[in-house]
C-alpha cells in the first residue's frame, strides 16, 4: 500500500473518529514492520514485498519509501500514542543518517538489492553464522526469535522477521523478563550488524535528488517536532542548506 493512502486514513480518523480506519493503518504498519521487508538487523525498509505475507522483499532500499514511511509511523504514533511506531521511525532515521547521508548534508537515492550479483545476499543468514557470532545459547534464542532456520525462507537462507512474534511472550517462554530479553536482543542485533558490515555491501546510488530529499527533510522535521530530537532538526536544516 502507498504511504499516502495510510496517511489519508490517519487524517480521516482524526476528522471522523472512525476506529476502523485507524485499525486498518495499525494492522498494515505492524505487519510491514514485523515482516522481512523491514531490515531488523540494520533498520530501514526495502522497496516492497513480493508476497502476501510481507516476508520476501525486493531488497532495494529507496530514500523516498523510507521518508514517507517514517512520516507515516510518526503520524500513527501521534494518533495512537503507541511507542512502537515512534521506535520504527527512529530506526528509519538511524538507517538514513548512517547509510544514505552525504557529508555535505544531502541524502542519497538508494541502495541496490544485490551484492556479488546475488539478490539479498547481504541481508540473509544461516543459524550456523548467527551462532558463530553470538555463541550457541544466545544464538539459538536469536534464531528462534527472528525465524532463522536450517531450511531457510529464501533460497536456502533466512530473512530475519518477527511475524507472529511478541517480545513479551517470547521472553516469558525463554524464562526471562521482557526487559532482560530486550537488552540481550539489542546487544545481539548490534553484534550481528557489525558482522554483516564485513560483507560486500550492495551498491549505493549516490544521486541526490531534490524531490526525494524534500520528502526526507519533511520527515526529519516532523521527527524533530514529535520526538523532540535536535539531531533530526539539524540534519533537516543541513539538507535544506545543501
Amino acid at each position: 500500500p502507498s504511504p499516502h493512502n495510510l496517511m489519508f486514513l490517519l487524517r480521516y480518523y482524526r476528522e471522523t473518529g472512525e476506529a476502523g480506519a485507524l485499525e486498518m493503518v495499525k494492522k498494515t504498519l505492524d505487519q510491514m514492520y514485523r515482516g522481512g521487508m523491514y531490515d531488523h538487523i540494520g533498520f530501514g525498509f526495502s522497496r516492497y514485498a513480493t508476497d502476501e505475507k510481507w516476508l520476501v522483499p525486493h531488497f532495494e532500499k529507496m530514500l523516498y519509501d523510507n521518508a514517507l514511511l517514517a512520516y507515516t509511523y510518526l503520524e500513527a504514533y501521534q494518533v495512537s500514542n503507541e511507542i512502537q511506531y515512534a521506535n520504527v521511525a527512529e530506526q528509519i532515521f538511524t538507517y538514513v543518517l548512517r547509510d544514505l547521508t552525504d557529508p555535505k548534508g544531502g541524502f542519497y537515492s538508494a541502495e541496490d538489492a544485490d551484492s556479488e550479483g546475488v539478490e539479498g545476499k547481504y541481508y540473509v543468514w544461516t543459524p550456523e553464522e548467527v551462532k558463530e557470532v553470538l555463541g550457541t545459547e544466545i544464538g539459538d534464542l536469536v534464531c528462534a526469535y527472528y525465524h532463522i532456520t536450517k531450511e531457510g525462507n529464501f533460497e536456502g537462507k533466512s530473512i530475519p522477521h518477527i511475524s507472529g512474534r511478541s517480545l513479551d511472550s517470547f521472553a516469558d517462554t525463554a524464562g526471562m523478563t521482557s526487559e532482560a530479553w530486550q537488552i540481550q536482543l539489542e546487544e545481539a542485533r548490534q553484534r550481528l550488524f557489525q558482522h554483516r558490515e564485513q560483507r560486500i555491501r550492495p551498491h549505493k546510488d549516490d544521486k541526490i535528488l531534490t524531490a526525494w530529499n524534500g520528502l526526507m527533510i519533511a520527515a526529519l522535521a516532523k521527527g524533530a517536532k514529535v520526538l523532540q530530537n535536535e539531531e533530526y532538526r539539524e540534519a533537516a536544516e543541513k539538507a535544506v542548506h545543501f
